[in-house]
């Protein structure tokens, strides 16, 4: 495959994402006039905030995420935020995307859920009225924030139920199994909340079984430490379960100790229900197009796997049916427009 023709190709190729934090996705830009906006002097300029990104472990990688949203310290903050990442989506042909965002990682008493949840949602739709992108907002309910106030958070992601579509679980799987949440995700799916959690990711194979089985999570995050439990990985095949899978983000978290051991192709190969995602694109340095050129250059990937990989994604996204044909209908009429044939 000539390669410059493919990176070309899938940087104009219409998107879809469906494993994206917002608040690991903003522009480098916005986040270091915070920290200037906020007097401090730990970073200077971009090339020193992109090496406050370089990760020892995924631990080290959950300290960096605190540290950076406590500089989102008012409203304005958060909806700059939200505005100026759904239009970084845009710019690189994201046609739609559901986006984590988690509020209460900013939420305290001048600032309370209600006024992060809000500036969050202005933000997003104010970039979608002036770019083509659709958005569904999943809120993370985050492990690391305990169990036992999982059902009042919850109670206070429901009044937004019309802008959110679905709850997820991030945060630290080993020292927060999934276990300890089926209560409130039981509850969130009889208030009509699609379901997805992260798991085989930090921790094994045993965390994806707890998501599916305990918490009926409809997709996984991650999901690539499967590769473990052959036993899992026929139960992936045989039920088509969607993986959020984030190649970069595994590798910069050291899930995998280099790129030849990530399951990618093996996963692709095998017929497991893969998506390819950028996860927080920003804090790992690679977006979506990035994403898909590695697939290309370091797992070789064919560009009509590049476009059932996208396929995939639109079928596995929450979107109502008559979104799911608009997008298919676009991307259908990218590879047509290029004659992927040849």
């Amino acid at each position: 495959m000539d390669i410059k023709n493919s990176v070309a190709i899938i940087k104009a190729m219409p998107k879809v994402e469906l494993h994206l934090h917002l608040e690991g996705a903003f522009p480098l830009e916005s986040l270091l006039r915070l920290i200037k906006k906020y007097g401090n002097t730990e970073v200077r300029n971009l090339e020193e905030l992109k090496r406050k990104f370089i990760f020892t472990d995924f631990g080290h990688f959950i300290d960096i995420w605190y540290w950076k949203s406590a500089f989102y310290r008012e409203p304005a903050d958060i909806e700059d935020m939200a505005y100026s990442t759904i239009v970084s989506l845009s710019e690189q042909n994201i046609i739609y995307a559901e986006v984590y965002f988690s509020p209460y990682d900013f939420v305290k008493s001048d600032m309370p859920f209600q006024t992060v949840t809000e500036a969050v949602i202005s933000g997003v739709r104010r970039a979608e009225s002036e770019y083509p992108i659709k958005i569904g907002l999943i809120v993370d309910i985050v492990r690391n924030h305990g169990p036992e106030t999982s059902i009042e958070r919850l109670d206070k992601i429901t009044p937004y139920k019309k802008d959110v579509i679905g709850i997820g679980l991030g945060g630290s799987e080993k020292e927060f199994p999934a276990k300890w949440f089926t209560a409130v995700y039981t509850e969130a799916q009889k208030r009509g909340f699609r379901l997805v959690a992260h798991a085989g990711e930090a921790d094994g194979p045993d965390s994806v079984w707890d998501a599916l089985q305990l918490l009926h999570a409809e997709r996984i995050g991650h999901g690539v430490r499967s590769i473990e439990d052959p036993a899992l990985i026929d139960h992936l095949k045989a039920w088509q379960i969607p993986l959020e899978v984030c190649v970069t983000s595994n590798l910069k978290t050291k899930i995998f100790p280099s790129g030849a051991k990530h399951p990618i192709r093996n996963f692709f190969d095998d017929g497991l229900f893969v998506t390819i995602n950028s996860d927080d694109p920003t804090m790992f340095g690679a977006n979506l197009t990035d994403e898909l050129n590695l697939l290309i250059s370091d797992y070789h990937f064919s560009l009509p796997e590049i476009k059932q990989l996208m396929q995939n994604a639109i079928q596995a996204s929450f979107a109502d049916e008559n979104l799911k044909q608009q997008l298919t209908a676009k991307q259908q009429a990218y590879w047509d427009s290029i004659n992927l044939s040849l």
